[in-house]
């Protein structure tokens, strides 16, 4: 992509944002141990673990939760040893294997979110936190991150696995969105819709946590579409990706 400021799929909820050079990583390493969704490509992961193309030495590594499919601790630590980034924010620290000594070996590079859960990234970039819980019931336990991104104005919230639990938005301070990343199953509950558009104010819509064409093995992209279709607003934008290389562009 040409453009300065822009969002691109990696795979699955792995998303690149770049805006004037800064790069931003969310959920970018991880591994689809349960063969639901998609791998992190073989060439992506290879340029990094060398410390080399547009995902190495990133400015930012984000992530959403401690489900291997969006953080893998084997993928992190080997990534740290190859890599320099500027800052870091990782799950709440459970049982998943590594987690914990990640925040301890790399304690200097935790980003420290202030009383509004903010912490600014750089000149035009600022991130702010709202966790909610998992939205599969038994993993209530596990804390997830909504991560939006406020670049250059435009604010972007990448829901990751976000249960569509109406009280808890509605409690959130500040968290208007313009922008919205989310699973195709949260687009489809008409409470995620009415999340998105009536609490959050969400004028675009990315459903992402997609397995590729040929992974699909339960057709979540033809869910996808068919309620991209069936429920967007007329003032209302909605983008289905599931492919490697989709991308926005931030500065439209």
């Amino acid at each position: 992509m040409g453009q300065k400021s822009y969002a691109i799929l990696v795979s699955n909820t792995a998303v690149l944002v770049v805006h004037k050079g800064v790069r931003i990583l969310l959920d970018g390493l991880y591994k689809d141990l349960g063969k639901n969704f998609t791998d992190l490509p073989e060439w992506a992961w290879k340029q990094m673990k060398q410390g080399k193309g547009e995902l190495a030495n990133v400015d930012y590594l984000l992530f959403s939760h401690s489900h291997y499919d969006h953080y893998y601790s084997p993928y992190f630590f080997e990534y740290m040893e190859k890599n320099e980034i500027k800052g870091l924010f990782l799950p709440p620290v459970d049982d998943t294997s590594g987690l914990a000594e990640a925040e301890a070996e790399y304690a200097s590079k935790l980003l420290r979110l202030d009383e509004n859960f903010e912490v600014v990234l750089d000149d035009e970039v600022t991130m702010k936190n709202f966790t909610v819980r998992h939205i599969d019931k038994q993993f209530y336990d596990i804390p997830n991150q909504c991560i939006r991104l406020d670049v250059a104005g435009t604010k972007l919230t990448f829901f990751s696995d976000a249960d569509y639990h109406e009280e808890a938005f509605l409690e959130a301070k500040d968290f208007q969105c313009d922008i919205a990343f989310v699973t195709p199953i949260f687009y489809n509950s008409s409470k995620g819709r009415r999340i998105l558009r009536d609490i959050l104010g969400v004028r675009k819509v990315v459903i992402y946590h997609l397995p590729s064409p040929d992974d699909d093995r339960f057709l979540y992209y033809k869910m996808a579409e068919r309620d991209a279709q069936k429920y967007a607003q007329p003032d209302e934008e909605v983008i289905v990706w599931n492919e490697t290389g989709q991308a926005i562009a931030l500065d439209e």
